[in-house]
């Protein structure tokens, strides 16, 4: 049984992971020849590296995103803490 490449892409769009699961497990219950079986291993590490760059990618985008939010923090910490010392000089010389 061949896996058309297309259909499995398309199927993942469309988040039908059931199907895709499907078809695999057709697969690999069929008869296959050398030449086949070492297309499948092919296909599954292609899959495999995929997924793992699909997950690297969101990991990096959510850390980007949290360093972006503690930088905000720290610009934020940084002005608060300005206007508390200079709230405190202007105090100690009288001034409002």
């Amino acid at each position: 049984m061949n896996i058309e490449p297309q259909q499995v892409e398309t199927l993942l769009k469309e988040k039908k992971y059931d199907e895709v699961c499907a078809l695999i497990k057709g697969a690999a219950e069929a008869p296959m020849t050398d030449k086949e079986k070492g297309a499948a291993l092919v296909g599954i590490a292609s899959v495999y590296m995929d997924v793992s760059n699909s997950i690297g990618a969101q990991y990096r985008d959510a850390l980007d995103e949290a360093i972006a939010g503690m930088k905000a923090i720290n610009v934020a910490e940084t002005d608060m803490g300005d206007k508390i010392k200079l709230a405190s000089v202007r105090q100690g010389l009288g001034l409002k």
